[in-house]
């Protein structure tokens, strides 16, 4: 009876043990309590001691690790929980995504089925790969902490532990495109943030500066001030001396000026400004105009930087859809003929349109791609490559002066009524897109204020939905149809008119709230940078690097948590958020 008990006490431990490291801090170890009852209770019938030990350590979960920064757990708890838990997370969310579009199509309920794709083996490839990052990391910097002890930096710390978690895990997801994909989102976050970081630093630095400038001329101009103060006042102690009646109170308006010269209304965000009684050096003035200048610097860099990445980003896709559309990502150009109406025009054969445009370029010698007068745009149509497939859009009388005229706007000889057909078309796609995003924001994010104020949050989700809706909608109609407004200038198609119209574009932007323009923009630069690197590979500039992309996700993932660990204010708020939530406080 006595080994019974003896057993079944060690095995209540045991899984007491294996629950707590499943836990996270936030959660208060729930479990853990529970058992310290069940101890509690035990206690009485048995005088077994082993499950003493687990209510001390659960009453010392509180405490700090001595070297580590994570809260009431031992290192080796800390990565085995990081380890669990983002597996479970990450095969949920994996298994949720498989099956939204069961959902949206109400296929799921006809077929309950479907539900089980997502428990695959890429699904657990894909929740492995996350689990292992987490878990490495905080097992690493944990390792490098008690190697280095406090006088190693935690900069270099997290460093080396996010580089070695991104080369241990990254091979670890089965899916090369998926692989490529995070590779690229985590490069382009770590050059947004690295940026930021870098830039926030040079501010700080050259406000130090300025402070230090303004204090050297001011403890400069106030002592030379208070020198000619006095000789003012000795001079006119002997004036007083030579009057029988002194018409000015002397020592009132001295004790007023050596007041006024001492008072400093210092803002290091307007011009300085220098003392009347003193002439600054050309040194000093020439500082001055350097600060002044790096200050407008910054200004400009924080509110048009953004739009400017997103101007350069929309201009590279254009150029790419274009000229190299097979070097797009088969699904973002989907997006972009289907926000535009282009897809209506031409159901599934988009893509054609801009080849066919290209090699008739490549072969025009003065890109006058001029159809004769008398002749019905659908038969010009038929006679180039893949115009069988392309004429089907055009009605038989129809003619436009230009082939890209009539291929872009098929229905209308009008540039102008061609780019209102392609708007109408554009904003209620976009429309069917942001509101159920901005829904689902809102349910997921901001439920209590729902319930307070239902009126305010709709009307929000209109003005936030109708806003991005008009953005999207004038984006993809730039960069369809404002060539159409280039080539009637000019008399002939360029690559300077869709570059332009990729400009224009990007600058739509600007319709947007201001705080998205970065979200945009650095959305938009992924893709760009992808299409680049596939028209670069495409023109032999340069190869796929075998395993280039585990050393993308290994560099992105050591400035991201090098700038995560010890300056996680450098991330947005929704940004910070969510990587805390993936690897937690260390």
């Amino acid at each position: 009876m006595e080994n019974t008990s003896q057993l079944f006490n060690v095995f209540v431990e045991g899984l007491a043990r294996l629950t707590s490291y499943a836990l996270t801090d936030k959660e208060k170890e729930t479990v853990v309590q529970g058992f310290h009852k069940f101890h509690e209770r035990l206690e009485r019938m048995s005088s077994s001691s082993s499950l003493r030990q687990l209510a001390i350590e659960s009453q010392n979960r509180n405490a700090k690790v001595s070297r580590c920064q994570h809260e009431g757990t031992s290192c080796l708890q800390n990565a085995i929980r990081g380890l669990l838990r983002t597996f479970l997370v990450g095969f949920g969310v994996k298994c949720g995504l498989e099956a939204v579009p069961h959902i949206i199509s109400l296929r799921l309920f006809t077929r309950p089925s479907l539900l089980l794709r997502g428990f695959s083996r890429d699904t657990a490839s894909f929740a492995s790969f996350l689990a292992v990052l987490v878990s490495s990391y905080k097992a690493i910097l944990c390792t490098m902490r008690h190697i280095r002890g406090e006088k190693g930096s935690d900069y270099t710390n997290s460093l080396v532990a996010g580089m070695l978690a991104g080369l241990i895990s990254a091979k670890l997801d089965r899916s090369t495109s998926r692989r490529n994909a995070i590779a690229l989102y985590l490069f382009s976050r770590a050059l947004q943030y690295g940026t930021v970081w870098v830039f926030e630093r040079w501010a700080a630095r050259q406000q130090t500066e300025d402070d230090k400038l303004r204090s050297r001329w001011m403890k400069r101009a106030h002592s030379v001030d208070v020198v000619s103060a006095a000789r003012r006042k000795l001079e006119r102690e002997a004036v007083e001396e030579a009057t029988v009646e002194p018409r000015v109170n002397w020592d009132a308006e001295w004790n007023a000026e050596i007041k006024s010269d001492t008072k400093s209304d210092w803002n290091p965000q307007t011009t300085i400004s220098w003392s009347p009684t003193v002439e600054p050096s050309l040194e000093t003035k020439r500082e001055a105009r350097r600060s002044q200048l790096v200050r407008s610097a910054i200004h400009w860099a924080r509110s048009y930087a953004p739009a400017a990445l997103m101007t350069f980003s929309v201009t590279v896709i254009t150029y790419v859809m274009v000229f190299h559309v097979e070097s797009m990502p088969t699904g973002y150009a989907h997006l972009l003929f289907k926000s535009s109406g282009f897809d209506a025009l031409y159901p599934g054969k988009a893509a054609l349109v801009y080849k066919a445009v290209a090699q008739k370029m490549a072969e025009s010698v003065d890109g006058k791609l001029v159809i004769p007068n008398g002749m019905p745009t659908k038969q010009f149509v038929s006679q180039i490559p893949h115009g069988d497939t392309l004429a089907k859009a055009f009605d038989e009388h129809i003619h436009h002066n230009t082939l890209t005229c009539g291929l872009f706007h098929p229905s209308t000889t009008s540039c102008t009524l061609g780019m209102a057909n392609s708007f109408s078309r554009g904003f209620p796609f976009a429309m069917k897109m942001y509101v159920p995003l901005n829904i689902a924001v809102q349910l997921m994010f901001k439920r209590g204020i729902i319930l307070k104020d239902p009126m305010s949050v709709l009307l929000k989700i209109i003005k936030s939905s109708t806003r991005s809706s008009a953005f999207f909608a004038l984006m993809s109609t730039a960069i369809i149809q404002i060539p159409c407004v280039f080539r009637t200038m000019l008399g002939r198609d360029t690559t300077f008119a869709y570059v332009a119209g990729g400009i224009l574009g990007g600058l739509a932007v600007l319709t947007e709230v201001q705080s998205r323009h970065i979200e945009l923009g650095m959305y938009c630069f992924l893709r760009a940078l992808q299409m680049a690197w596939n028209v670069g590979i495409k023109k032999g500039v340069w190869t796929n690097v075998r395993h280039g992309e585990v050393v993308l996700l290994s560099a992105s993932m050591a400035v991201l948590m090098s700038i995560f660990q010890n300056d996680p204010t450098t991330f947005s708020l929704t940004y910070r958020s969510i990587i805390t939530r993936v690897f937690g406080k260390n």
